[in-house]
């Protein structure tokens, strides 16, 4: 039964998901002030809530297997039990120290973007969707795997657009300090949570029914995700062509 996610996990990386008009645009410029804002208004927000979403897998999970894998998870989200280095704090603090470079201090603040900068649709549709997916026991299986493949590539891709703004640090260091989140993933974080949702969704692989129902959550939350990026690539793409004079 395995192979039949080994076969969809091989052709992830060609997926919308992880190619998309955001990325591209993430990827080849150091963006302005408001779209930094739309990206770290919505992306914080998915950051944010995806914990939760993760908890109620774990409480839906009833093999103890795939559970205890779930919660090596969740607590790598939340910092290991440190609250400053759980993923959303660490991805503020990115933010708001690069406003702070630009010279616009508070602005990428998430208290400020938060009443200000209302979420985009798709962003919304991503966090009721996770929501809703990780309520039902098989799909959420499949929703996570697909979560944690794509994740690598995604804080991959996430850090070498960031790194168009090195040059705003006088000291090099200080910019890797500030990029504390991606290196969080990248180092080893991602790469645990690959196995452990391929060995949780093993669990469930129990028959072609479950496999099937497993699929289309994997395929929902991948469209998902891949919505999600498109949504804070137009809206960049807007806001840079409107500032460049472009029709």
């Amino acid at each position: 039964m395995i192979e039949r996610f080994e076969q969809l996990l091989a052709k992830i990386k060609d997926h919308p998901a992880l190619n998309n008009s955001f990325y591209r645009e993430w990827m080849s410029r150091s963006l302005g002030i408001e779209e930094l804002a739309v990206v770290a208004r919505n992306y914080g927000a998915w950051v944010r809530s995806f914990p939760d979403a993760l908890a109620i897998l774990v409480a839906g999970s009833e093999d103890i297997h795939a559970k205890t894998e779930y919660v090596k998870t969740l607590y790598s989200e939340m910092g290991y039990g440190n609250p400053e280095k759980s993923h959303s704090v660490l991805l503020d603090g990115f933010f708001e120290e690069l406003a702070g470079r630009l010279g616009r201090e508070t602005e990428l603040d998430r208290s400020r973007l938060e009443k200000e900068i209302e979420l985009l649709s798709s962003t919304k549709a991503l966090i009721d969707g996770e929501q809703e997916l990780y309520g039902d026991p098989r799909r959420s299986m499949g929703a996570q795997l697909a979560l944690e493949w794509q994740a690598y590539t995604m804080l991959r891709k996430l850090y070498e657009g960031a790194r168009n703004y090195i040059g705003l640090w006088t000291d090099a260091d200080g910019f890797h300090e500030a990029c504390e989140y991606f290196y969080a993933h990248i180092g080893a974080a991602e790469k645990d949570h690959k196995q452990e949702s391929l060995s949780a969704a093993g669990r469930y692989a129990v028959s072609d029914e479950s496999v099937n129902d497993m699929i289309e959550g994997y395929d929902r939350h991948l469209n998902l995700i891949a919505g999600f990026w498109e949504g804070i690539g137009q809206a960049i793409g807007g806001l840079h062509a409107k500032s460049s004079g472009a029709v």
